[in-house]
């Protein structure tokens, strides 16, 4: 009898527990005309969150609610509040919101316009990713601050003008967004993002202002339809990859302040058929202009001390091309492919040539190596076409070191010049 007093006893304590938790997540949280709120009874305050059901149709949100007798000033939208609510068409923000959570509306692919409240100035991360129905968003003339991804994947933004308080474009910003095809960047902005425009696929042109003194890796890569850049006075290095893929560039204006392009910056830009590079640059990457197949000419700068591997490789349209005197090394395939080009003139300064260097240079007849020690190569920096029907011209005091050197003697024409 005792045993079943106490086991009754601990029942009635475990029910009465689960009533009190029951009853706070009632007071706590509550569904008011179709949107779910968190209160904060000490502020007095509430926040929008995820509904249960998820939420539909246009949305509505009010200035305040009440509850239990108690007025609520409704001040936040909480991370992903409506994300993935692929049937929200409208949203209205009141002017009490003073905070929006990250990825409060991503996924909402039936949103067409927003307009965010004057008092927020801080904007978070992914706000409107992937809304691919998003036409149009006004954001606060004061806004400082834009979090990374946030109109990325939205397909259908066509134009946009940034508030002239930003001073960057944040990473991924536009990144998928394949209507777009006018940005307004303002001259406050000193900074764009990774991948900022990456795969902008209308874009055609964008004007940067004189005070960017950055543009990280990718932010064009992949904006198909872009066909004229110019980069600012103010950026010291192009970053990696920063045009790949945008296979109808033509041409691009590289200012003397440029000392670095990083590996990959135009790979695969097949429409670009000219460039110079200014005298400034002072470092190459690897595959920089790789895929380049209607490049015809490039003047490279005075300062270059190497050629960087696969640099031009697969520039099959590549008819002639200077090498500086300060070059000391040709990387690995570094014009591998190159089925255009006829001669090459290795300076005397070059102690290193990799190997496939020159490997399937179909049209590759002429070399001419202008050092009398012969040039560290391997078995495969030369096409067998171009060491058996080609013709190696070196110095007459030479002629006997290459004709006895291993990898040289390959050449069955060893000429004079």
């Amino acid at each position: 009898m005792k045993r079943y007093i106490l086991f009754i006893t601990a029942m009635l304590f475990c029910i009465g527990a689960s009533a009190i938790d029951i009853k706070f997540l009632k007071k706590d949280r509550a569904d008011i005309d179709g949107i779910f709120y968190q209160f904060n009874a000490k502020k007095e305050t509430a926040t929008v969150i995820r509904h249960p059901d998820g939420y539909n149709g246009d949305i509505v949100i009010p200035e305040k609610v009440e509850k239990d007798s108690i007025t609520f000033y409704v001040e936040e939208i909480g991370s992903g509040a409506f994300a993935d609510c692929v049937g929200v068409t409208s949203i209205e923000i009141p002017r009490t919101i003073e905070a929006i959570g990250s990825g409060a509306f991503a996924g909402c692919s039936s949103l067409t316009s927003v307009t965010i409240p004057d008092a927020i100035t801080v904007l978070p991360d992914n706000l409107f990713k992937d809304c691919a129905s998003l036409t149009e968003v006004n954001l606060p003339a004061g806004t400082k601050k834009m979090g990374n991804g946030f109109f990325q994947g939205c397909k259908s933004l066509e134009s946009f003008t940034f508030p002239s308080t930003l001073s960057e474009v944040p990473d991924y910003t536009f990144a998928g967004c394949s209507s777009l095809i006018y940005v307004s960047i303002p001259v406050s902005v000193q900074k764009i993002g990774n991948a900022a425009f990456a795969e902008c696929s209308s874009l055609e042109a964008i004007e940067i202002p004189t005070g960017v003194k950055e543009i990280e890796s990718s932010a064009f890569r992949g904006c198909t339809s872009l066909r004229h850049f110019t980069f600012p006075g103010s950026i010291k290095v192009i970053d990696d990859n920063l045009f790949r893929d945008c296979a109808t560039l033509t041409s691009i204006i590289i200012p003397n302040s440029v000392k670095e392009i990083q590996h990959d910056a135009f790979r695969d830009c097949h429409s670009l058929d000219s460039i110079g590079l200014p005298n400034s640059l002072q470092k190459v990457g690897s595959s920089v202009f790789e895929g380049c197949s209607s490049l015809r000419t490039i003047t490279l700068p005075v300062s270059l001390k190497e050629i960087s591997s696969d640099m031009f490789h697969d520039c099959s349209s590549l008819t002639t091309i200077k090498l500086p005197a300060a070059i000391k090394k040709i990387g690995s395939s570094a014009f591998e492919g190159c089925a255009s080009l006829s001669e090459i003139t290795i300076p005397v300064s070059v102690k290193e040539i990799g190997g496939s260097a020159f490997d399937k240079c179909a049209n590759l007849m002429d070399v001419y190596v202008q050092g009398v020690t012969p040039v560290k190569i391997s078995g495969s920096t030369f096409s067998k076409a171009t060491e058996k029907e080609g013709t190696l011209h070196v110095k007459r005091s030479a002629k006997n070191g290459y004709s006895s050197d291993k990898q040289w003697k390959r050449f069955l024409t060893i000429e004079e010049m």
